[in-house]
């Protein structure tokens, strides 16, 4: 879904205008949100169709997909470069939306919190919190404690400061499926589980798209 028509950013460009001081600061943040939905859905495509083309499907196939496992295939350079897309753009995904939101909180401060939180402190939890009660700071809390959001914001954290996620292909011999894998980890104490790519990519787009909740709530309390 494109941020562009599904959330009237073009009213929000209007209201920066009422803001001369402001304008150009909120007008670039504006600009960062519509340049990540873009981002976003790039790698979103490039993570579903990663893999197409080198994985066979249907009955028959396990033999020729566990060749790619034990690296005696003759697709195995397609494979290896398919695999290597698909992570980074998985990633590219996970970091996009979790950067999407803190970007948003930015806009939040800009309009609403007249910058009462400093620009180097200034992420989505600390925003939300700064809110007074609303419909805004309903829907962003909604978000963040939801399991994806958390699972998201795990994932980042874990990429950013410690090691990557496990990612790999997986074959079963039971359902004839074949596909990547994000393996479980664990952060802060908390374990989160595996899931396959699709499901991760319907996850991850899940919470991207609440971004949609939250900029229509933002347009509401800037316009009254």
């Amino acid at each position: 879904m494109n941020t562009a028509t599904a959330w009237n950013l073009a009213a929000l460009r209007i209201a920066a205008k009422t803001r001369p001081a402001r304008e150009t600061a909120i007008l670039e943040i504006i600009h960062s949100i519509d340049r990540y939905d873009s981002i976003f859905r790039f790698h979103l495509f490039g993570a579903r169709d990663a893999m197409k083309g080198v994985i066979h499907a249907g009955p028959g196939s396990e033999m020729s997909n566990l060749s790619l496992i034990l690296r005696n295939s003759d697709r195995q350079d397609d494979f290896d470069t398919a695999k290597i897309a698909s992570e980074a753009h998985i990633l590219g995904c996970i970091h996009t939306t979790r950067a999407l939101f803190d970007v948003f909180a930015n806009l939040v401060n800009e309009l609403l919190l007249n910058r009462s939180v400093p620009i180097g402190r200034c992420d989505v939890r600390v925003a939300t919190a700064a809110l007074a009660p609303s419909a805004l700071k309903s829907t962003l809390e909604d978000i963040l404690s939801s399991d994806w959001f958390d699972y998201i914001s795990a994932f980042v954290n874990t990429a950013k400061h410690r090691q990557l996620v496990k990612h790999a292909f997986h074959v079963s011999f039971v359902g004839e499926d074949a596909g990547i894998r994000i393996e479980p980890f664990d952060y802060n104490g908390r374990s989160f589980p595996g899931y396959t790519d699709q499901e991760i990519l319907a996850g991850i787009l899940e919470v991207k798209n609440r971004i949609l909740d939250c900029g229509r709530a933002l347009n509401a309390e800037v316009m009254n």
